[in-house]
């Protein structure tokens, strides 16, 4: 279940990081001539401008680059789907890497604190499951000590 809610979470992001990277100059500007006109007329729109005007300050292959690490922590997803340890490999490191891109280039109030305790917590969580179902276990050939015969002899 909570699997499903990491594929519907972790693809709205892809589309969002998508969509903003895709979002030219003059689409922000008029988005933002929007924003602010609604604010002058309603005072509740002030905030949303705002948010508007910091967000559309992000440079956009910022945008990109998460869009692709969200890709990666998908496909990462899809593989965990199927028990496949490089699946937890490749969602994990990209989480990783989405959380330290706000540290990196971005000034630090886009830091999400929850966004970074929900990402750990998830990791951790996928981690456990995927180590209780065996999902780490190696496949090489031995096998552990053998088990007796019923006449008592081991096998070599």
């Amino acid at each position: 279940m909570l699997l499903v809610v990491s594929f519907l979470y972790t693809g709205s992001w892809v589309l969002g990081h998508l969509m903003l990277g895709a979002v030219g100059e003059e689409t922000r500007s008029a988005a933002l001539e929007v924003y602010n006109a609604m604010a002058e007329k309603n005072e509740s729109f002030g905030a949303a401008a705002i948010l508007m005007e910091r967000l559309f300050a992000i440079p956009q292959w910022y945008f990109l680059i998460c869009a692709a690490l969200d890709i990666i922590s998908f496909a990462g997803l899809v593989m965990m789907w199927r028990l496949r340890k490089n699946g937890f490999h490749y969602y994990a490191l990209a989480k990783l890497l989405l959380i330290a891109m706000p540290l990196l280039f971005l000034d630090r109030s886009f830091v999400g604190v929850g966004d970074m305790m929900m990402a750990v917590l998830f990791i951790a969580y996928y981690f456990f499951l995927l180590k209780n179902l065996g999902a780490f276990s190696s496949q090489s050939d031995y096998a552990g000590p053998s088990e007796p015969d019923a006449d008592g002899a081991q096998e070599e």
